[in-house]
């Protein structure tokens, strides 16, 4: 992620709290660097249900549930967990259903939600150009 967490889109967010920078609903526009390169995927929040509908609350509880579990995967910890309820509610607080949803295609929300947190977030494997995350 650039330095300093710019935005990088219309429903794009990046905030610094408790050491978690996450980067989650620029969902079709620009790049970035994958948070986790390298660590096994443990299989952590795969085969979700899917929301029937695009919107923010849902992609925002799930970015910051996988960001928080991710990072003490990564960093071999506990203490990111309790960072999750700040995350989301930057996440909500920053983002418009209206400039998400058709952004969003039916085929990418779903695998956001079937995949796992590490494929989703560290692997980009559901096609969406800036959902990843960064442990600092």
């Amino acid at each position: 992620m650039a330095a300093g967490g710019r935005d990088q889109g219309p429903c794009s967010w990046s905030r610094h709290i408790g050491g978690v920078a996450v980067l989650a609903l620029g969902l079709l526009v620009g790049g970035g660097r994958c948070g986790g390169d390298g660590i096994p995927d443990s299989g952590y929040g795969a085969d979700q249900p899917v929301p029937a509908m695009v919107n923010c609350l849902d992609i925002c509880h799930r970015a910051a549930d996988c960001a928080a579990h991710l990072c003490d995967e990564d960093k071999h910890t506990t203490a990111y967990l309790a960072l999750a309820p700040q995350l989301e509610s930057v996440c909500v607080s920053s983002c418009s259903d209206a400039t998400l949803s058709p952004a969003v295609t039916t085929t990418q929300w779903q695998c956001v939600f079937h995949d796992s947190c590490r494929q989703v977030f560290g692997e980009k494997a559901c096609g969406t150009a800036n959902t990843y995350y960064s442990c600092n």
